[in-house]
């Protein structure tokens, strides 16, 4: 994986068969924890951006 753009296009690929498989395989029960699990999975990311983001604001600003 070179650039973050194929990054992102392994994700889409990746999340597309999963997807699939949820449609396809997988009881309701299951599929509300998965849910959750991507739920929190998705916060935990949206709060790691945000970090990185801090970190870059404060490189810009010449801050260690």
């Amino acid at each position: 994986m070179g650039t973050f753009e194929e990054f992102g296009q392994v994700m889409d690929k990746e999340l597309e068969k999963l997807r699939r498989f949820f449609q396809s395989e997988v009881k309701p029960t299951t599929l509300r924890s998965a849910a959750d699990a991507l739920r929190s999975t998705s916060g935990r990311l949206a709060r790691m951006a945000e970090e990185l983001e801090e970190r870059l604001k404060q490189k810009e600003q010449g801050k260690p």
